[in-house]
């Protein structure tokens, strides 16, 4: 990502040739990262599971890695936070997260597209940003999209497979890891809502929102994100 700090926006950049040809995943370097960190950055590889699961179009290689990112990443992410030096939940955040990051490969929405702009204009950390949004865009976005919920909400554990059971799923998690429950609570102010909501429409990820939503719907999130996005 690119911040381009005269327009407060961030820029996408990819090539083929910016791809590792390798990564290693070592979870003995992460125990030393605080717990806020681990929350806001797990929270992160969360939310490119479900985008990247949610967004439209056939690529079951991606999908199911979305989905047993999404199942490494809910069921150990609250041990992570809570037991640092827990090399189980360490490894299995980082599994997790790497699927995520393959995932979203297929494309992302609206949370990262809003959370970019409030980013670069308001120099937030991006997890947490992503983390306070993603049940304001979820609500917005699941209804329609029954199966892709249930299935997600089966790979974890979540009994009541509809869209509002897996959102308050979702709000009692960023509960449990003391996610901010609104925007404001990091210095967002209300009004700069129609001007993101301008910016986060040109961002690459709102070009694979399941949900078509123009100035007006994504205005109303942002509003909501900052008042009380959960």
């Amino acid at each position: 990502m690119i911040t381009h700090t005269g327009k407060g926006m961030k820029f996408c950049i990819c090539h083929p040739g910016l791809k590792p040809s390798l990564a290693l995943l070592d979870p003995e370097l992460t125990v030393g990262l605080p717990p806020h960190l681990t929350a806001w950055t797990g929270a992160d590889a969360m939310t490119h599971a479900i985008e990247a699961y949610i967004v439209p179009g056939f690529h079951p290689l991606c999908d199911a890695m979305a989905l047993e990112g999404l199942a490494l990443i809910s069921n150990w992410l609250p041990l992570a936070v809570r037991e640092p030096g827990n090399m189980v939940a360490r490894g299995g955040m980082l599994v997790g997260s790497c699927m995520a990051g393959i995932a979203f490969l297929k494309g992302l929405g609206m949370v990262h597209a809003i959370s970019h702009m409030v980013g670069a204009e308001y120099d937030t950390q991006h997890g947490l940003t992503n983390a306070i949004i993603l049940p304001v865009v979820m609500r917005y976005n699941l209804p329609g999209l029954e199966p892709k919920v249930a299935r997600m909400a089966e790979v974890m554990g979540i009994s009541e497979r509809t869209a509002d059971g897996f959102t308050a799923h979702l709000e009692a998690l960023l509960d449990e890891i003391d996610i901010p429950r609104s925007l404001a609570a990091i210095d967002v102010p209300f009004d700069c809502a129609p001007r993101i909501a301008e910016k986060a429409l040109l961002d690459s990820a709102a070009a694979t929102n399941p949900r078509q939503a123009g100035v007006a719907d994504v205005r109303q999130m942002i509003e909501t994100a900052i008042t009380a996005a959960r």
